[in-house]
């Protein structure tokens, strides 16, 4: 069963243990740029998902809460392998854009 809310602070618990270390391997002002409005847009989502209901069984949440999942999973293994910043961006923006989806449909 998919735990929406949980997927969506587990893309901004990792970001937010991971941002200073992220921001220091960021190469450049844009790429700092970037990854401090990812990390604005997965706190917004998350905050937006807390005391809200999101209805797990719903297929479309569901969905969501998939896909948000395995792009968690890709930013963990980006972290970790820290080579090229615009990708490990890349993969947090897929998670934050998924999460923010998810927040949308809080209390529907």
């Amino acid at each position: 069963m998919a735990n929406a809310l949980l997927d969506v602070q587990n893309t901004f618990t990792t970001l937010n243990a991971n941002y200073n270390m992220l921001r220091a391997a960021c190469q450049t002002d844009q790429q700092r740029t970037d990854l401090a409005a990812q990390y604005e847009a997965a706190e917004t989502a998350y905050n937006k998902c807390v005391n809200k209901m999101l209805a797990d069984d719903d297929a479309a949440v569901a969905t969501l809460s998939t896909e948000l999942k395995a792009a968690n999973e890709q930013i963990a293994k980006s972290v970790q392998q820290m080579g090229n910043m615009s990708k490990v961006i890349d993969d947090i923006t897929t998670a934050v854009t998924t999460g923010a989806k998810l927040a949308a449909m809080a209390g529907l």
